[in-house]
């Protein structure tokens, strides 16, 4: 009996993935967008802009397709698709910085993620990304702090690193280079992001202003905070707005698939962007090309 029923769960389970999926729009990256920040005016100020981001940029991977995978697009092909903000979450593991969501391993490192935004960077030289980094999981075995390790392998690309503590005003300050928002205990590059960050809601931090409300009752109080960030960023803007449209509904199954908001979201902010033109930084589960043109395009309308 027991053997009958994990079989039936197993494919319950199954089932419901595929259905989550069904909704998904899977696609590999298409359109190359590398250079989308070439036609920006110069004194343009950063905080007016539409920019298109991925939350948990590196989560390309579950467990057993239930937890973890946020993305589909691997960092080399969003950055041809036009993304310019990226959520990179990582575990010290010695001297080691892995790419993680949460418990999920993403089978890859901070350095391969690095290198392939510098190498970017210095062949597309009028663009400029905005790097969050968090410590995502406790470290094991650490041969020193998480900041020291995150900064020391920072410093390897001086060329396309922005150390300071604050973002830059215009694009032509911000051209070429890194911003990082430092989510993460003494840093000593990039916005401070640590002390401050609230959990499951919107705040003001600094020049942030971030809505990240994730964990959802109701998938229409999603789509009410996203118009509500766009709402602000219209007015505020001596603030970037971080505007996640990420979560998870709590009442689905799987509880924490982020599949579970997207597959309504997406669509939602596709036809949403179709007749607005929005600002600020707008941060997605499941990103693609074609929503990520959407976005930026909202920047020459």
């Amino acid at each position: 009996m027991k053997r009958k029923f994990h079989v039936r769960l197993s494919c319950i389970v199954c089932v419901t993935l595929l259905l989550l999926f069904a909704f998904l729009p899977m696609e590999r990256s298409k359109t190359d967008a590398s250079d989308w920040m070439a036609s920006l005016a110069d004194d343009r100020c950063v905080t007016t802009l539409a920019i298109p981001g991925t939350h948990d940029s590196g989560a390309l991977y579950s467990i057993a397709d239930v937890a973890g995978k946020c993305q589909s697009l691997s960092i080399e092909e969003q950055l041809r698709a036009g993304v310019r903000f990226f959520d990179i979450r990582l575990q010290l593991r010695g001297d080691r910085l892995a790419v993680v969501h949460s418990f999920v391993d993403q089978m890859t490192d901070f350095a391969d993620v690095l290198a392939s935004m510098a190498a970017f960077l210095q062949a597309h030289p009028t663009e400029f990304l905005l790097v969050s980094i968090k410590e995502d999981a406790s470290p094991t075995d650490p041969a020193g702090t998480f900041a020291d390790a995150v900064e020391a392998m920072l410093r390897l690309y001086p060329d396309v690193l922005n150390e300071a503590q604050t973002l830059p005003e215009i694009v032509s300050d911000a051209r070429g280079r890194m911003h990082i928002i430092a989510r993460y205990a003494d840093a000593a590059i990039g916005v401070p992001a640590y002390h401050g960050w609230q959990d499951n809601t919107a705040f003001t931090l600094g020049e942030l202003y971030v809505q990240d409300h994730y964990a959802l009752d109701d998938i229409n109080e999603k789509l009410s905070d996203i118009e509500a960030a766009f709402r602000f960023a219209t007015d505020d803007t001596d603030r970037l707005t971080l505007n996640y449209t990420s979560g998870y509904l709590t009442y689905g199954f799987p509880p924490t698939y982020a599949a579970s908001a997207a597959k309504t979201v997406l669509p939602w902010l596709e036809v949403y962007l179709s007749d607005k033109n929005i600002i600020g930084v707008i941060i997605c589960d499941f990103m693609t090309s074609a929503l990520c043109e959407q976005i930026w395009r909202c920047n020459f309308q």
